[in-house]
Order: structure tokens, then sequence, then C-alpha cells
């Protein structure tokens, strides 16, 4: 075939999936700033769109709040995808809960499930998550059904699909996303849960982002990956920027003692730190609501917290202390200029006070006035959400 055919064949590709990718991340997409923001002709967009406009795959939506007209009496529209035009499941193996939805192309949830964590039993987990994402695969148009997105976290090879490290030893080695996709029949991807909840941040923030930015994410550890122009900065077999286990030199008695950031700013770290607490007769509040319970959750901590347990806030104040300054050596190091922060503790004010001046207390120079901080609503299902984004950008706009 000839050379220059072939060249021609590719370089239409590659512009589509530009635009495609600028579509589907702009709010009010229209031909001309789509052309202005990635430096192609206007015939060359114009093109383009209308073959996916004619595939139906796109729409032309009047532009909100827009009463101006053109020349020939019409208001300005702008180009976006139409909602079924695809639709993607996602899965996030939480360490509290398995949750997964059904999304289509506006990243609206269209049917959703929430169960009980994985089982340590690799098998076993196959089964029970086969079973959740064979029900919303009923809820979906099979025609323009994508596949599934799962995120674990661990280190994973999201090209082969293979589990290189978990918490849950079974799991490691395993094929997860082959093994899923001989079940259910259908497209399945893997990555790290951290990395999908950037990605999917990346994608679903119609508002202007910076070409750099963390990802601070708090759970049962502590990761924060790093965006680089629509990409994850660490390779497809790593983790997620596993902030966690970086060394911070504490001292206690006159003896230093080595410890990294999951032993002193995690929820694991805090659970620790309270029954501590409460062992040694403290924590009244917190004591009640485990009279109560029978067990304790990060929420009861949390409730404690609010209702002015003055160990748990002591507890909350050097963990998230802890963090900031953590947060801080990532931005001296690296000067993202954004951070996100995700975390079910940082839906407390004072939690999200206390990292802020940790972090503002420990930036070099002019960092202080240069970094915005950017707290993430705490969503049960935003893993799951950010997995069928992963999925919608893998098997959709970068085809």
């Amino acid at each position: 075939m000839n050379k220059k055919g072939n060249s021609l064949l590719e370089t239409r590709r590659r512009n589509r999936v530009l635009i495609k990718n600028m579509i589907f991340r702009t709010e009010n997409a229209t031909r001309t700033g789509i052309a202005d923001a990635l430096g192609l002709t206007l015939p060359t967009i114009t093109t383009s769109v209308n073959e996916m406009l004619y595939e139906g795959i796109l729409e032309e939506v009047p532009i909100a709040g827009n009463n101006l007209v053109n020349a020939m009496g019409r208001r300005p529209t702008s180009i976006a995808f139409r909602a079924n035009t695809a639709y993607a499941i996602g899965v996030e193996l939480g360490p509290y809960a398995t949750s997964a939805v059904l999304m289509n192309m506006k990243g609206n949830i269209v049917a959703s499930s929430e169960e009980e964590p994985a089982a340590e039993n690799y098998d076993h987990m196959l089964q029970k998550i086969a079973g959740q994402i064979q029900k919303l695969i009923g809820f979906a148009d099979e025609k323009h059904f994508l596949g599934v997105g799962i995120g674990l976290p661990g280190f994973i090879d999201w090209e082969s699909g293979v589990i290189r490290s978990n918490p849950r030893q079974k799991w490691v080695g395993k094929n997860l996303a082959e093994d899923l996709q001989n079940r259910l029949n259908v497209p399945v991807i893997i990555d790290n849960n951290v990395r999908i909840r950037a990605i999917g941040y990346e994608m679903s923030s119609r508002t202007v982002k910076p070409d750099t930015f963390a990802y601070l994410f708090v759970s049962k550890g502590v990761a924060c990956p790093l965006m680089v122009k629509d990409d994850i900065v660490s390779g497809c077999t790593s983790g997620a920027g596993e902030l966690g286990r970086t060394i911070i030199y504490v001292n206690e008695d006159g003896n230093t003692q080595k410890k990294i950031v999951d032993d002193v700013g995690s929820e694991r770290a805090i659970f620790e730190k309270c029954q501590e607490r409460l062992l040694g007769g403290g924590a009244d509040i917190l004591r009640s609501e485990l009279e109560k319970k029978g067990r304790l959750t990060i929420q009861d901590i949390l409730n404690a917290q609010r209702r002015g347990d003055r160990d748990v806030n002591e507890v909350m104040n050097e963990a998230t202390g802890y963090l900031g300054v953590a947060l801080a050596n990532v931005v001296n190091l690296i000067n993202p200029g954004f951070v996100v922060v995700d975390g079910y503790i940082m839906k407390e004010k004072a939690n999200r006070d206390m990292l802020l001046r940790a972090a503002k207390a420990n930036f070099f120079g002019l960092n202080e006035e240069e970094v915005q901080i950017y707290f993430q609503p705490f969503d049960p299902c935003w893993g799951a959400k950010s997995a069928a984004y992963f999925v919608i950008s893998r098997l959709f706009l970068e085809c």
C-alpha cells in the first residue's frame, strides 16, 4: 500500500483522537475553540466533527445563556457526545466495600451497586464481582457497551492485566483482567485504584486544569500519583506514587525511630492511635460509640472528633499534620502547581484546615502562593466512577 496513503490515514486517526479527547473534556466545545486549542486548521476540525455527527456519536447543543445569533440567524452551538454514544462499567475493590457503577458518555450514572469488601480468596472474589458486574450489564445498551474497568490497590500492570502486588497476597500474580473477561465475555481493563481516581478527576473536571497536578489520596494507605498532560507520570507497571512508603523521622525519648507516612498519617495509623487512647482510659466520647456498636469505623472516629473528644482530636491533628508535611515534600520536589486531596477523613473541615496549615508551613519559597489545593468532595462511588472514566478513555477516546 502507498506509504503516503498510510501516513495520511494515520494523521487523520491521530487528529480524530485529539478532537474526541478535547470535546469530552471541554464545556461548550466549539469547532473554532477546538482548532485554536489543538493548533489544527478549522477545515480539519470541521471535517472530523461532521463525520462524527453523521455517525451519531456527537450532537450540537445550544450554548447555555448565549442569546446571540450569527449572520444566518442561528444561535451558536457547542459540540458534545451523545449520552448513549457509549456505556462503561467501573468497579473499585476498596478496603470497606466493592462499589460498581454503569455510566454513560455524559458521566451520568445509569445504575450502581455496593457489596461487601472483596474476599481474600481469589476465586470467590471473581465469582462475586462477576455477578455484581453482570447485573449492571443488564442495564446497558449492548451495542454501545465498551467494557469494564477495575481499580484496586497495589502495583498493577494495566497493559497485561496482571496484579503484581496487592495487600491480599493470594491475588498476586493473577491476571484479573483476563480471568474476568473469560467469565463475562466483555473487555476488562484494570489499574491501581488511586491512579484511576486521578484519571477520573482529570477527565470529569470541565474547568481549566493545569498541565500538571498531584492527587493525594488518604485511605488505609497514602498515595500521591502525578498527572502530566492528561496522563500518569509513572509507567504502566507502577503503583500510585506510594507516598505512604516514604520515610519520616520522628524522635521519641531521645531515640530516633524511622517511620513512614503510612505509620503516622493513614487511616490505619489513626485507628491504631485511637485504640491506644482507649486502652489508656481516654477517648471517652469514642468509647461510648464503641460500647454501643461493638466495633469502630472511621465515621465513628470523625463523629467523636466533631463532638469534641480531646484524645481523638489530638490523634487527628497529629495525623493530618504529618500528611501536610508529606504533601509539602511532594510540592517542594515537583512543584505541581495544583493538588487534589481525596479521602474520607477530609470530610471534616478541621482536618482540611490542619493539612493546609502544615503543608503551607513547610512549602519552600513562593510555593504557598503558587500552589492551589482542592479537596475532592467525598463520594462513596467516586472510585467506581473513575474506573468507568478509565474505560471511556482507553477503549473509546484513544481509539
